[in-house]
């Protein structure tokens, strides 16, 4: 099956180089760092912002691990090869998506407790909620930066335009996903912010659908 072979390579790629991972770990931490030395509020005020800071922290670690996941192909031109593969390219994007899906969630795993730690995030305050949120959430990351990263990063100037076309596409999901996870984590029933949840759905399922079909004509662009 395409699609297991694909997500075996890269999980295994990655596991024999670690880069990709290494790299949006150490970012994070970085910048979690950097805003809890930064901000001197109580932590009552952290709670307020902190949802907000910790989506813009992932979206440009998944910027990095996107950059260095498909860098690592165009350097090998193996990226090229893959495509020219007889299968199904909608294969192809669902195992390279499924790939760094996980892998933004490994490097969650390791940096929200540092934002428990030095930004007074209360994860414990609805665990299963926020959990729903990430993975909703990393999988329209990671839908999107596939679906961006296969069409950019063959252009010359791929780098650049990667975070140029993910921001405002990734905006909408972004909003939404701070939204949910302030509501969630200060105790707010879910009939007050579903509203946000229904909009991760259909922007998950609007970006996937549209992937699955249109991947074949954009990675060739």
């Amino acid at each position: 099956m395409a699609f297991w072979t694909v997500f075996q390579k890269d999980l295994r790629l990655e596991l024999r180089t670690r880069e990709s991972l290494s790299t949006m770990v150490v970012f994070a931490a970085a910048v979690i760092l950097l805003f809890a030395f930064a901000f001197e509020a109580a932590p009552a005020r952290f709670q307020s912002f902190t949802p907000g800071l910790m989506w813009m922290t992932y979206f440009f670690t998944a910027v990095l691990g996107l950059l260095r996941s498909f860098g690592q192909e165009k350097e090998l031109e193996a990226y090229s090869l893959l495509l020219s593969a007889p299968v199904d390219r909608s294969a192809i994007f669902a195992g390279k998506t499924m790939a760094f899906f996980i892998f933004l969630l490994l490097a969650q795993a390791v940096s929200l407790p540092l934002f428990a730690l030095f930004l007074h995030l209360p994860l414990l305050a609805a665990p299963a909620y926020l959990i729903g949120i990430l993975i909703l959430a990393d999988l329209g990351i990671a839908v999107v930066g596939v679906l961006i990263s296969g069409m950019s990063l063959r252009s010359p100037a791929g780098e650049t335009l990667l975070p140029i076309l993910l921001f405002p596409l990734l905006t909408p999901l972004l909003i939404a996903a701070s939204k949910a996870t302030h509501a969630a984590l200060n105790g707010r029933p879910v009939s007050e912010w579903d509203v946000w949840l229904m909009l991760m759905v259909s922007y998950l399922v609007l970006f996937a659908v549209a992937g699955t079909f249109t991947f074949d004509y954009i990675s060739e662009q």
